[in-house]
Parts: C-alpha cells; structure tokens; sequence
C-alpha cells in the first residue's frame, strides 16, 4: 500500500518509507509535449500528455493518444508549469532529454497509455517559450 502526504498545495508526495525508488517522486498533473527522433528512420514524432509524476530521475505521464514510441527511444521534453514567472510571460517551462524506460497499454478503467522516461540530463528551466528547444 502507497501512503500519501501533502508537501504544499497541489503537490503529493509518496510516503518515502513506502516507496523504493532512489528519488522521492512527486505526484503532479502539468502539460507535457515531446518531440522524439525515431533512432532507424528518422521520422520525427511530437505529442501531448499530461503529467503524472516527477522525480529527479525522470517522469511518468499520460497521453490519450496511442505513444509511437519504443522503450530506448530518446526524446525531449517540456513540460509547461505554474512556477512563478521570472519575466512578464506567466508560464515557465521545464525541459529535458530523456530516454523511455516503460510503455503501459490502457487499463480496462483507463484510455490513457502510460509513458515513463529517465532523464539523460538535468533537466532546465525556461522562462520564455521562444527559448523551448523542439529539436531532436
């Protein structure tokens, strides 16, 4: 059984003496859009979802759209967030690249296909979204 607490309003974070993993995650619901290279063809892939999680290693999230990705496909993210701004635009961006680790199918009680990925990079922080790097 995972054990919840509140760490500030609109957060959760897993009790750490339930969970196992190396980072503490935390329970969140941000948009997030990728863009990824698939590694024979080329072909370039970009979709939205939203997040379900964040921890220093990576992220998990949801997308209703099925994902045309395989796990080792790498891919960058950005993620939009409610930070306070650091200019006159009011939403900063999170931006990573990241590597996919897991693939779920929908549940029965579910038409979101899961996505989990670990970071390749620290992840950055950008504050204008002309700054946001859709490249592969």
């Amino acid at each position: 059984m995972l054990l919840l607490h509140r760490a500030r309003k609109g957060a959760l974070l897993l009790d750490p003496d339930e969970e196992r993993r190396r980072f503490q995650r935390l329970l969140v619901t941000l948009p997030v859009e990728y863009i990824a290279c698939h590694p024979e063809s080329g072909e370039v892939h970009q979709g939205q979802g939203i997040l379900k999680d964040f921890s220093l290693s990576g992220v998990f999230f949801h997308s209703l759209e099925p994902v045309p990705l395989q796990p080792g496909h790498i891919l960058t993210l950005t993620i939009s967030t409610p930070l306070a701004p650091l200019s006159q635009h009011d939403v900063c961006f999170i931006q990573a690249r990241a590597e996919v680790v897991r693939l779920e199918e929908p549940s029965p009680d579910s038409d979101y296909h899961g996505v989990a990925v670990c970071f390749l990079d620290f992840p950055s922080f950008l504050n204008l979204p002309n700054q946001v790097n859709n490249h592969c």
